[in-house]
């Protein structure tokens, strides 16, 4: 079934990104350009403010990168992402290693910030996800897109709350899926077209109708299939997101205004 599942995924994608890979070919110029100026020390400056540059933790008692060591450049650096843009070493969390992602890379395919529509910023998350999400969200972005009938998109802007804070899971006694950074709780898809126009697609219960509707599940199914088949029923977050009650995947009141994507322990 998971490999029904991921070839039904590739059959689709393959033909969406014969569309995109002129733009991907000039981005891929573009980081490697950006790289080499970057080995000369010319570079633009950093935000100055951490993994939530655009905003707070989704959990004020949480201090910015409280609990987080400074980020290591010895350490084995991870794989430069094509759709996203992570910075090279690791950092210590609570619970594991953290990754930076810079959600501010005019190179990247996604970009995103916290709270807000426009302002970027970055996030930490486990090395694991970065992989995971650098693989896959931006193919089952494109998938849920041709699903929903909008124009092929080029990027995506996340509007967020919140990648890795130490906490627990809201009404429970067990860590959050955010406290491993194996979560990003994503408010508003905006999806940019080849014609600069721009898609915007709400997480939002109220907004649960017609074509963001098709999106919404679509892109939630899509990235359960992208999970290993050692995600089961009855380990926890195996879907890899949870949502609002009435949607295809079901979810709780508690995500009636995000959906909350992971990428859960049964994934490795």
């Amino acid at each position: 079934m998971e490999i029904l599942n991921k070839r039904k995924i590739n059959e689709q994608t393959n033909r969406l990104r014969q569309k995109t890979f002129p733009f991907r070919l000039r981005q891929s110029l573009m980081v490697a350009l950006s790289s080499s100026l970057v080995a000369f020390g010319i570079g633009c400056a950093d935000s100055g403010g951490g993994d939530w540059a655009s905003g707070i933790p989704d959990s004020l008692s949480q201090e910015e990168d409280s609990t987080m060591s400074p980020e290591n450049p010895n350490a084995a650096p991870v794989i430069p992402g094509f759709n996203f843009s992570f910075n090279p070493g690791t950092k210590d969390l609570a619970y594991g290693p953290g990754v930076t992602w810079n959600g501010c890379d005019p190179n990247a395919m996604v970009t995103g910030g916290y709270d807000s529509d426009t302002k970027c910023g970055n996030g930490t998350v486990y090395p694991g996800y970065a992989e995971h999400l650098d693989k896959n969200f931006f193919r089952c972005v494109e998938v849920a897109s041709a699903d929903a009938n909008y124009r092929q998109p080029e990027r995506v802007f996340i509007r967020h709350w919140g990648t890795y804070v130490n906490r627990n899971a809201r009404n429970s006694s067990s860590l959050s899926m955010h406290a491993y950074a194996r979560a990003i709780d994503i408010v508003k898809f905006i999806l940019y077209d080849r014609t600069g126009g721009t898609t915007q697609v709400s997480t939002h219960v109220r907004d649960f109708a017609g074509s963001t509707a098709k999106f919404y599940n679509s892109f939630r199914q899509c990235w359960k299939d992208t999970l290993p088949s050692s995600c089961k029923p009855g380990q926890r977050e195996y879907l890899g997101s949870i949502g609002i009650p009435g949607s295809a995947l079901g979810g709780n009141s508690l995500h009636d205004d995000h959906i909350h994507l992971s990428y859960p322990l049964c994934a490795g």
